[in-house]
């Protein structure tokens, strides 16, 4: 497997770690935000949820249930086995966090999707990590985003990277991951999703908060699209990186958590995603 290392010092690694392993859980407050009261599920292609403490259980259940959100299964050198999440960018390639793949080098790399209903694996023949990606001094994770390319075409159709207009602060997104539903848990094996705002919005990073009545990504969740709405469909406007470091290790997925996504409209991301994934989709 081809496999293009980027230059993470160690003293961070407990850091990252925390996403590495990243649920969406969701708060369910006394007043909260005002967000949209459909399915977060049905948005990223499932028919049946389930309501849970942290958003909602995307069950397969139909024919028609095909998602384009997928789990990633990694084992490296070490023997250390690792849960992430994708998202389909084109028929060959998966976008996700560099961070994923920092413990080791991958050995073996699965994407598992739900296409009709039914779970199909598809096996990585390279992942190939931002040759920029960094920490910027303050244990802030620059230029966090990695291409997983497949051995062969996957089942489930790729969404779209937005161009055509930044992510707003204000605006509602979605997000959903494979990871756990309470901190300490396990990984999920359907995938959770919910609903959550912008809060702000950077060359490098969009940000939201872990507020009452709002979803929010835990351990395992690490390499997952947030969302927007855009013509009728969604469209990706960053992928999940990291807590903001401000953020004490003992809030991590528990409300006053803030997330940063790597912003994937920005310059050095969006070259590096197309120089590897010429033909992901666009809007």
């Amino acid at each position: 497997m081809k496999f293009r290392r980027s230059f993470l010092v160690s003293a961070i690694l407990g850091a990252v770690l925390g996403f590495v392993f990243a649920g969406c859980r969701k708060d369910s407050g006394d007043g909260g935000s005002n967000l949209d009261s459909g399915s977060a599920c049905a948005e990223i292609g499932y028919s049946k949820s389930a309501k849970v403490a942290n958003g909602e259980q995307c069950v397969p259940n139909s024919g028609g249930d095909t998602s384009s959100v997928v789990k990633l299964r990694i084992t490296t050198a070490t023997g250390l086995s690792a849960t992430c999440t994708g998202t389909v960018i084109s028929s060959t390639a998966v976008l996700t966090a560099a961070h994923c793949f920092e413990f080791g080098g991958p050995v073996s790399v699965v994407a598992t999707s739900v296409v009709n209903g039914e779970r199909s694996d598809t096996a990585a023949s390279g992942v190939f990590t931002h040759p920029g990606f960094s920490n910027s001094g303050n244990s802030l994770l620059i230029n966090d985003v990695a291409v997983v390319r497949t051995s062969s075409k996957l089942p489930a159709p790729p969404l779209p990277i937005l161009l055509s207009r930044p992510p707003k602060v204000d605006e509602e997104a979605v997000v959903a991951g494979y990871g756990q539903t309470d901190n300490g848990g396990p990984a999920v094996d359907d995938v959770v999703a919910g609903r959550a705002i912008i809060r702000s919005v950077t060359d490098n990073h969009v940000r939201i908060d872990y507020r009452s009545g709002e979803s929010h990504p835990c351990k395992g969740d690490s390499g997952g699209a947030l969302f927007i709405e855009q013509d009728g469909g969604l469209v990706i406007v960053g992928v999940v990186s990291q807590s903001d470091p401000s953020i004490n290790s003992d809030q991590v997925c528990k409300k006053g958590d803030k997330t940063l996504y790597t912003n994937t409209q920005g310059k050095e991301v969006s070259d590096f995603i197309f120089s590897v994934a010429r033909d992901a989709a666009v809007k």
